[in-house]
């Protein structure tokens, strides 16, 4: 039985687990995947020696999704762009690495029927999740990109990468009032799941704005409740990107391409 498992910290909330066993019994295989708390210092150790124990692949999340693309021998074109990796897995004795999060969200949010063509997107966060689904988001001829960080400089790092090739990308101030109709917000930040205050900038909430919060819960998340608070009607959480990206890892894996309809409302029955 092929071994797999879902790294980071903190990781005893994940549903990984249990999207992995649904798709496994979709292509009749058994697997064994866990979920094994691994802090940033002994990243490189730990994973080195979950390959040696014979692990087949891993899945990465927070805070380790740089480590890992740093970890990986051979990196993927979308990795490459995104500096950052959710899949681990070996080729011969290299480790290979993928990011499936950015192809995951725009799948989630075609499913939800949002339209990303012509719009005007806003990021808060510029850690491992921005950077992850950034190359995806700029993919989609949106209009405009703004990035908003606590601290500017990691915004400002983020816009560098992609300028040259994506004009439609920009950095604002966190303290900054926003004047153009944001059509779509994505927090990419943990402050809510790590109960720390939030801030953005005021005016980001407009009459058609619709929020996506990268986190996931069975509840409302908090980044959540505020643009409900703030008269959004549209808020969703990172639940459906969750199953999307691990249904491509799971095809990298496996070479079988799972049927994600319903397992998103399954998981949260």
């Amino acid at each position: 039985m092929k071994k797999f498992a879902v790294i980071g910290s903190p990781i005893s909330h994940s549903l990984s687990p249990q999207i992995h066993s649904l798709f496994a019994e979709q292509a009749d295989i058994q697997i064994s995947y866990e979920a094994i708390e691994i802090i940033e210092n002994d990243f490189d150790s730990k994973v080195k020696q979950l390959f040696e124990d014979g692990y087949s692949g891993l899945n990465v999340t927070l805070p380790l999704k740089e480590k890992a693309f740093h970890y990986a021998d051979k990196k993927s074109d979308c990795a490459l762009l995104a500096e950052s990796v959710n899949t681990l897995f070996l080729d011969d004795s290299r480790v290979c690495g993928e990011t499936t999060d950015g192809q995951g969200l725009l799948l989630d949010l075609e499913s939800k029927g949002i339209e990303l063509e012509g719009s005007n997107v806003l990021i808060l966060g510029a850690g491992g999740s921005a950077r992850s689904v950034i190359p995806s988001l700029l993919s989609c001829n949106i209009n405009s990109l703004s990035i908003a960080n606590r601290t500017p400089e990691k915004a400002a790092e983020l816009v560098n990468i992609h300028k040259q090739n994506n004009p439609e990308i920009n950095q604002i101030e966190i303290d900054e009032k926003i004047d153009t109709e944001i059509d779509l917000v994505v927090n990419s930040t943990s402050a809510g799941t790590l109960g720390e205050e939030m801030t953005m900038p005021e005016g980001i909430f407009g009459l058609k704005t619709k929020s996506y919060d990268l986190s996931y819960s069975k509840d409302e998340t908090p980044f959540n409740m505020i643009a409900k608070r703030s008269g959004i009607t549209e808020a969703y959480d990172g639940l459906g990107m969750l199953v999307n990206q691990a249904a491509l890892s799971f095809e990298i894996w496996h070479n079988f391409k799972p049927d994600v309809d319903g397992i998103e409302l399954q998981l949260r029955t």
